[in-house]
């Protein structure tokens, strides 16, 4: 995939990448950093339909399906709604100076007492597809959804070919900039592996 404009393309067949442009945007970002969010849903058409919907009042420039296939909703000069009120360093308000890619992920999961483990709407998630761990912020363990290698994958393209262009000063989880406030991508991503890949460290 590459950068074309402000639009993302593929290159190649195999590479699944679509167009569904959001009101949900705003002003221009000067794209200092990637930020890397989990959608805390777990499927690719609620995840869009939600940054679809006026009333959400949120967005990202990307969302990355578990199986690899990628929507760009908005354009890479323009604000996404990805990071809220978040801070990183010196700067203040991190929807200005980064690009969002959101991963299809049920995210931080509880266990209910028949045992099944559950995102924040009741939704089970297999066992074997559960990570228990405790985020670097908290001090209790707790459920995470893993992330399939063909998500990971996609989105380390993603990254790299935006990078190419960007060239983003860091990669960022939203659980940096919004300390206590979100725990996304969470325990369950490689946030070592994935920043090395995309800035070619």
């Amino acid at each position: 995939m590459k950068v074309q404009g402000n639009l993302v393309v593929y290159e190649q067949p195999s590479e699944r990448i679509t167009y569904k442009p959001t009101d949900n945007a705003s002003g221009t970002v000067k794209p200092l950093f990637l930020v890397m969010h989990y959608t805390a849903g777990i499927s690719l058409d609620s995840a869009v339909s939600w940054f679809l919907n006026p009333e959400a009042k949120a967005s990202a420039h990307f969302v990355v399906d578990r199986d690899g296939g990628i929507v760009q909703m908005v354009e890479l000069d323009k604000r996404a709604w990805h990071a809220g009120q978040s801070v990183w360093g010196s700067l203040q308000g991190l929807n200005q100076f980064s690009i969002g890619i959101e991963l299809v992920n049920a995210g931080k999961l509880a266990k209910r007492a028949d045992g099944a483990w559950v995102n924040w709407s009741n939704a089970v998630i297999q066992n074997d597809d559960v990570l228990e761990a405790i985020h670097k912020n908290e001090k209790t363990v707790a459920g995470w959804q893993m992330y399939p290698g063909a998500q990971i994958e996609a989105a380390i393209q993603l990254g790299v070919a935006l990078h190419k262009v960007l060239q983003f000063q860091d990669v960022l989880g939203h659980d940096d900039i919004a300390p206590g406030r979100k725990t996304d991508p969470g325990p369950a991503f490689n946030m070592n592996h994935f920043r090395s890949a995309v800035l070619g460290r």
